[in-house]
């Protein structure tokens, strides 16, 4: 592979579709932005999750409610956008804030706190500045600087995945940097090998039972995506490329026990729109493709379609005995979500918006039939047991909520053959973030925990709650408070440790 033709169409390096003129801008200055979103935190005090953020800490001991199990030792570690607003003027997306890794350590029933940015280019270069240096969503930044590749606006804020003996901060389209587990001091970016240099490594990798990691790159100029095999150390195993003639926002994919599975929206790009989620049209008379990658040769083995549908997250695939393949996920009817996530950074929030996303299982049955099976309720954030990554599995977690809030304020599993939800519902007054699965022991499955984050608006303080996995009605076993609040994140692991 020749990674000048893989971005010989980049222009200013498009695996964030970053375009000459804006990426995320909405419509709004950003100086509007500043002003709105300030205006509206005094009146809607639910936005507090959303406020630029700053403060890099330290806690060594959390108030404690409950008791967390003496053999439950490790870290949870989380990432998201923090940093929205240097000198008055506020990005216009969610998804542009500097990344800040924000770690829990719990160890023998005490658990403490520590958060840091991730020090990445864009990062360094505009705290040494102190002012925003790439306008690369056409906000109105002063004298900017040329942007010369993806990593040069790197904010590495999205997930955060153990590996090896560090930790990899991801991003949507750039590289990953590797950040210290103990410390959360940031090594630098992470290279597979030279003619890999600067290739998008994307925030949602697979991890097998034995520890080898899949994950991809989408060009978005050319449609062609990268494949990546990486054992459990990070060395690079095995590469490869496909043309998937899709051209727009790819956040997610699968794998099960043979394949790797990649899920194509209805979406194509109109570059004669504003910016570039505006240049995103969704269109409701095409179909959602699914591409079929054999994991042996990483070459497109089938394509086939599901009804018009948007897609962020999902929960896992699997292949059942007939052949069948089988993937869950959190379905959106369109693509409005993304306007929501740029609404929320001037302060306007968007009732209803989110329920339209349910969890659907589909299915790719051997003669090429393919089938859906809705489950009630909202979902997002979809979590399984880890070590059925890529196997069947019975269960999915979601974070939820009621159809009438602005934000998800409860957690459930759904049952996908029976379609059982057991749920818990922090309450209307918390912004309930993802829930992971932790396993320990030999029979995980059964003696799993469910471990989150959530924001108490109203007391302006961040909890971290740990729930038995297969009885969450019961509620939390336990839950350690911060003096304080955080920023809301995207995405964690935990990373257990032996005391």
């Amino acid at each position: 592979m020749n990674r000048r033709q893989f971005i010989s169409q980049l222009g200013l390096i498009s695996a964030m579709g970053l375009v000459p003129k804006s990426l995320l801008a909405l419509g709004d200055t950003a100086t509007s932005t500043f002003e709105l979103f300030r205006q509206a935190l005094q009146k809607n005090p639910e936005l507090l999750g959303y406020q630029n953020y700053t403060q890099e800490r330290v806690v060594d001991q959390l108030e404690i409610e409950g008791q967390f199990p003496a053999d439950f030792n490790g870290r949870l570690f989380r990432n998201g956008p923090a940093l929205f607003e240097r000198n008055a003027i506020r990005y216009g997306h969610l998804f542009e804030g500097d990344g800040m890794i924000q770690a829990f350590t719990f160890k023998q029933g005490q658990v403490s706190f520590r958060n840091k940015f991730v020090q990445t280019h864009k990062f360094k270069t505009e705290q040494a500045a102190d002012r925003f240096l790439y306008d690369f969503s056409d906000i109105g930044i002063p004298n900017p600087l040329p942007i010369s590749s993806a990593d040069t606006i790197n904010p590495a804020n999205t997930n955060i995945l153990p590996v090896g003996d560090e930790l990899w901060a991801l991003w949507e389209a750039g590289s990953a940097y590797g950040v210290n587990p103990d410390t959360l001091e940031t090594s630098g970016v992470i290279g597979l090998n030279d003619q890999l240099k600067g290739m998008p490594f994307s925030a949602h990798p697979k991890v097998e039972a034995d520890g080898t990691i899949w994950n991809f790159g989408l060009d978005y100029g050319s449609g062609q995506i990268i494949i990546y095999q990486l054992n459990a150390r990070g060395q690079l195993k095995k590469y490869g490329l496909i043309d998937s003639g899709y051209h727009a926002i790819l956040h997610d994919f699968l794998i099960t026990k043979n394949h790797l599975l990649f899920i194509l929206p209805p979406l194509s790009i109109d570059v004669n729109a504003g910016s570039f989620m505006q240049q995103q049209k969704f269109d409701k008379n095409q179909a959602m493709r699914v591409l079929v990658v054999d994991k042996n040769n990483l070459q497109v083995k089938s394509a086939h379609e599901f009804p018009a549908c948007f897609m962020f997250h999902f929960g896992n695939a699997w292949e059942e005995k007939d052949g069948t393949l089988k993937f869950d996920g959190c379905r959106y009817p369109d693509f409005n979500v993304m306007t929501v996530l740029g609404d929320v950074m001037a302060g306007q929030t968007s009732p209803n918006k989110q329920s339209l996303s349910q969890t659907v299982v589909f299915s790719i049955h051997p003669n090429g039939q393919t089938k859906q099976a809705f489950f009630d309720g909202l979902s997002e954030f979809p979590r399984i047991y880890p070590s059925l990554t890529g196997l069947k599995n019975t269960k999915v977690f979601t974070t939820s909520g009621h159809p009438d809030a602005e934000t998800m304020h409860s957690i459930r599993s759904v049952n996908l053959e029976t379609g059982h939800i057991d749920l818990f519902d922090y309450g209307r007054d918390y912004l309930v973030e993802e829930h992971i699965v932790v396993e320990q022991g030999q029979k995980a499955q059964s003696n799993g925990w469910l471990l989150g984050t959530a924001l108490h608006w109203p007391s302006k303080r961040s909890c971290v709650s740990l729930f038995k996995a297969e009885n969450l009605s019961a509620g939390p076993i336990a839950r350690a408070w911060l003096p304080f609040h955080i920023p809301l994140g995207f995405h964690g692991n935990f990373k257990p440790q032996r005391v």
